[in-house]
């Protein structure tokens, strides 16, 4: 169950010389926002996170969590230069280094003095990500493979500690302008290093379709599908996901649900 609660709130400031060129600045934003209440044996928590984009470029990620009359605040923003994209918090660094197609194939993610995490990512001829290698202070930890069907994430494989883990996904028909990763992908290690990165499109090409149903391999009795509510301009505006376990019990267990609205402000 988790306990920890991550809370960013939203702080950003657009400066000019002038009107027209703060005009011209806020038209090249847009901020997409999620908004979801998370349950727990507890007290419900809020969460919302805010994606800025400035000329298609993610800049800046917040999360503000409030429960009760409590409230924590996170804050994250990328810096771009030549093939190198810099995401940075108080506390840690994550430097990206870009190809040619603008996609990452390393990154070094500094947590502490004694602690530095070095990724490599590989890509498909068609720009999809493939592999994922992580080292702790030079030393192999964990592998992600990826596979595609038709344009479309078909399969998760992890590998931590001589433990392996593979996770089917099964596309369906919706797609949506603006991309939002599957949350089962969000979750899955390493890549709760990698939200940003993800969000920024510095990790391939997106699949074609939204995930429909993951379930782990060998264990069609465990599954979660996947919901999505589309708006008439094309954006994606809500995901619901449920989490049923062997037996048919989809309430036992936390979280065996979710709800996310997003809204958009371009």
């Amino acid at each position: 169950m988790k306990k920890v609660i991550i809370l960013l709130s939203v702080l950003w400031g657009v400066v000019s010389c002038s009107d027209d060129n703060d005009e011209n600045t806020t038209n090249n934003q847009r901020v997409i926002t999620l908004n979801e209440v998370m349950t727990s044996d507890s007290y419900p928590v809020t969460k919302t996170e805010k994606f800025l984009y400035d000329h298609d470029r993610l800049i800046q990620h917040t999360v503000r969590q409030t429960v009760l009359e409590s409230e924590i605040n996170y804050e994250v923003n990328l810096a771009y230069s030549d093939n190198k994209v810099i995401v940075a918090t108080e506390m840690t660094t994550l430097t990206y280094t870009l190809n040619a197609e603008g996609y990452a194939n390393q990154c070094i993610y500094n947590e502490s003095d004694d602690q530095q995490r070095e990724y490599q990512f590989d890509y498909s001829a068609d720009g999809y990500l493939t592999k994922v290698i992580e080292n702790i202070n030079g030393k192999l930890y964990s592998t992600i493979t990826l596979t595609y069907n038709a344009d479309n994430l078909e399969s998760v494989t992890s590998h931590i500690n001589d433990i392996s883990n593979k996770i089917l996904y099964k596309p369906g028909e919706q797609s949506s302008q603006y991309y939002i990763p599957c949350l089962s992908l969000l979750d899955t290690y390493p890549f709760t290093f990698h939200t940003e990165a993800l969000y920024a499109g510095l990790l391939g090409k997106a699949p074609h379709h939204f995930t429909v149903c993951t379930t782990p391999e060998g264990n069609d009795s465990e599954y979660t599908t996947y919901t999505y509510q589309v708006n008439k301009e094309g954006n994606l505006t809500q995901i619901h996901s449920q989490t049923t376990y062997p037996g048919g019990d989809s309430g036992s267990y936390y979280p065996n649900y979710r709800t996310i609205s997003i809204s958009y402000n371009n």
